[in-house]
């Protein structure tokens, strides 16, 4: 990565540091699929250069000048990050499944703004995120942190020089108070969070600080530092050797940064002192070898290059791993575009006498043309109105359905979606459609109920409920709460097509991962203590009607069951008189759904399972015994699979955005069939008693 901005002086042995350390990330994740930790050495390298930059600084002005240091810092970062980052997005239009194109678009964004590792921090607790695929921008966090401590370098030194002026106290001792707080608050952060949440800890500003930390006192101690030669000999190559074997040592991936983290940083450290003692044989003879110089000067741009290439190398020949000689080719493609962006673009514009307020409205209007035109591109060409679509076809279905029963000849809606059993035994339709499926493949990844961009669903360790409300908030007469994880967050858009011409309420109880259960048996033992809080708060506020799922899906030893805590917390709700309404879990399929059809999209009826692999018949649900008095129960598994298959597309519409989520056009599509049985158990007047596939009139095939 760049260090910003270097020492006149250069150490020949930090470049070569610098070259290892990009050679070694690049190898471990091409055919090890693994990190190395070279990312902290990195960290290192830029706290030591960034440290002594800044105190020149001051040294020679008598101040910092932030504002222009700033400046130059985006001068000197932006270009090969920017023309690396646009080139990746417009290459990822054409190599990566269309699927993916929202989040490309988003770690696009957030790369090129550098809070690319919050993004990421954010998937890592996000329970529908943590299944995405492995992104182009995804090196980035590591660029993203770097600029955020440059930014709190700035503020710590902000405070030094006014505690020098205070205290007046040499600023090296100021410098090396401030730093050495900082660095024992944060890698005793790193080391607690990393055992709570590594995820989350991996790309966390603050557990990575202590590194830059480590090398910024180094660069002010150095001085004083005298190893004897004999010594230097055997801590360079110590460190040299640390250095290599750390990703062999340690699965980085999952016990980074935290304690582990101090094996790279001390491995820099002990590098750093050995310095320029170059006798036969030394590590710094080898780091100072000029080939290794030379590509520290490129190891910013190489870094960003590989892992792209890497990521179009797995989608264009879709494959899981690299061969040796195919490695080293992307490794070579890599360096010579680092070289290339480096000298054609980089150098130029850094070594470019500009004004520096030119530069900043030059950064300044880029920026803005970076931001409008990708708001443009998600505005006209991913977003689009879906949810207008398949309610024309659902209101088509509906007026459909009289004529159907009369024999009459009608036309089938483009998006029936689950309304297709109204006009056809083949869930995909006898004829072919008018119009393609919908949800679109490159936003079908976000077709998704409202209660996720409204935050309406707990993550992470929360407990405490989130409670929104949608429907009819001030008129209704009724209120509905949706209860439960993410499985039944995906009815959210059923019942608002069905209820919205009703006088109802539907409030939200929704925490990823967590079930309407009183038991837990899982790690997430958070969800025991949530239920328990939404429980304090139903049997309070008393709805009409708790909706929810009734059972654990997915087709293994361990689901698609009733555990005992589900019937425990249905006859505890039974016990306060409010009514529930139970569906059977949906299916889960065994692979990403939009993959599948991203692969067959002319014939996306090759995507589908075997029944019987998917889900268990009879239904858990429909072996129980008795059932609590306020109980309604519904199941809608013959709407995605027939006696053999369940379908990925049914009625023209993709029923899932991942493996097991319905996207909310499939959800909505689902109203008609469902509403009124929901109203029945309201206790409104229903013209139907019991809604399932005897209910809907069938055409002759």
């Amino acid at each position: 990565m760049q260090d910003m901005p270097k020492q006149r002086k250069i150490r020949a042995e930090l470049e070569g540091l610098r070259a290892i350390a990009a050679i070694l990330v690049a190898i471990y994740h091409i055919w090890f699929n693994r990190v190395s930790g070279g990312v902290d050495v990195f960290f290192v390298v830029s706290g030591f250069l960034i440290t002594t930059s800044l105190l020149s600084m001051y040294k020679r002005n008598g101040k910092i000048l932030y504002f222009s240091y700033v400046v130059k810092l985006l001068k000197r970062l932006i270009p090969t990050a920017w023309v690396i980052g646009i080139i990746t997005f417009l290459a990822s239009l054409v190599l990566l499944p269309l699927f993916t194109r929202y989040q490309v678009l988003s770690e696009f964004l957030a790369s090129a703004f550098y809070f690319q590792n919050w993004r990421l921090a954010i998937d890592a607790v996000d329970y529908l995120a943590q299944n995405n695929d492995a992104s182009p921008y995804q090196h980035f966090w590591a660029l993203s942190i770097q600029f955020q401590f440059y930014l709190l370098w700035l503020i710590l030194f902000f405070v030094a020089v006014s505690l020098r002026k205070l205290l007046k106290i040499d600023m090296k001792k100021i410098l090396i108070a401030t730093i050495s707080i900082v660095i024992a608050a944060s890698l005793t952060y790193s080391i607690y969070l990393t055992s709570v949440n590594q995820p989350v800890a991996y790309y966390h500003t603050f557990t990575r600080v202590w590194e830059f930390g480590i090398g910024g006192i180094l660069s002010l101690v150095i001085h004083r530092i005298t190893v004897k030669k004999p010594i230097a000999w055997v801590m360079g190559w110590a460190g040299l050797i640390g250095l290599l074997s750390g990703g062999i040592l340690f699965q980085v991936s999952d016990v980074f940064p935290g304690y582990a983290a101090l094996w790279p940083v001390l491995s820099a450290v002990f590098i750093i002192i050995a310095g320029n003692h170059a006798e036969r044989f030394s590590a710094y003879k080898v780091l100072s070898w000029k080939p290794f110089v030379k590509f520290g000067g490129i190891s910013y741009a190489f870094y960003l290059w590989h892992w792209p290439l890497l990521i179009f190398y797995y989608a264009y020949f879709d494959v899981e791993n690299v061969s040796i000689l195919n490695g080293l080719a992307i490794m070579v493609i890599a360096a010579i575009l680092a070289y290339l962006t480096i000298a054609l673009i980089e150098k130029p514009i850094r070594t470019a006498e500009i004004p520096v307020w030119k530069t900043a409205g030059a950064i300044l209007a880029f920026s803005s043309i970076l931001l409008i035109s990708t708001q443009l591109y998600q505005n006209n060409v991913l977003e689009q109105k879906e949810a207008e679509d398949v309610s024309g076809s659902i209101e088509i279905a509906a007026e459909d359905t009289d004529l159907v029963e009369n024999e009459e000849p009608v036309v089938v809606p483009s998006n029936p979606g689950a309304l297709i059993k109204a006009y056809s035994d083949d869930l995909q339709g006898d004829q072919p459609f008018d119009a393609g499926f919908l949800p679109r493949l490159d936003n079908a990844s976000q077709d998704r109920a409202d209660i996720y961009p409204d935050s309406c669903i707990l993550g992470n360790k929360a407990t405490d409920p989130r409670v929104c409300e949608y429907g009819d908030v001030e008129n209704y007469t009724k209120t509905i709460s949706l209860v439960g994880g993410s499985h039944a967050a995906h009815w959210h858009p059923m019942l608002m097509e069905a209820m919205k011409d009703e006088n109802i309420r539907i409030k939200t109880y929704l925490k990823g991962n967590c079930r309407f259960t009183t038991k837990v048996e899982s790690k997430y033992t958070e969800c025991n203590d949530w239920f328990a809080n939404v429980t304090q708060l139903l049997i309070e506020d008393k709805p009409d009607l708790i909706f929810s799922v009734g059972d654990a899906g997915k087709g293994d030893d361990h689901f698609d069951v009733v555990p005992e805590g589900f019937i425990d917390a249905w006859e505890l709700f039974d016990s306060h008189d409010i009514p529930l309404f139970l569906v059977r879990d949906t299916p889960w399929y065994s692979q990403s759904v939009l993959k599948c059809i991203n692969d067959n999209v002319e014939n996306p009826e090759e995507c589908k399972e075997d029944r019987d692999e998917v889900i268990r018949d009879p239904s858990p649900m429909s072996l129980i015994e008795t059932f609590p008095d306020n109980v309604t129960t519904m199941d809608l598994t013959d709407y995605f699979c027939d006696e053999e298959y369940c379908y990925y597309v049914v009625g023209n519409v993709i029923t899932h955005f991942d493996s097991n989520h319905l996207t909310a056009t499939f959800s909505r599509t689902l109203a008609p069939i469902m509403k009124d049985k929901v109203m029945e158990a309201l206790g409104e007047t229903s013209t139907v008693t019991d809604t399932d596939e005897s209910d809907l009139p069938i055409s002759e095939s």
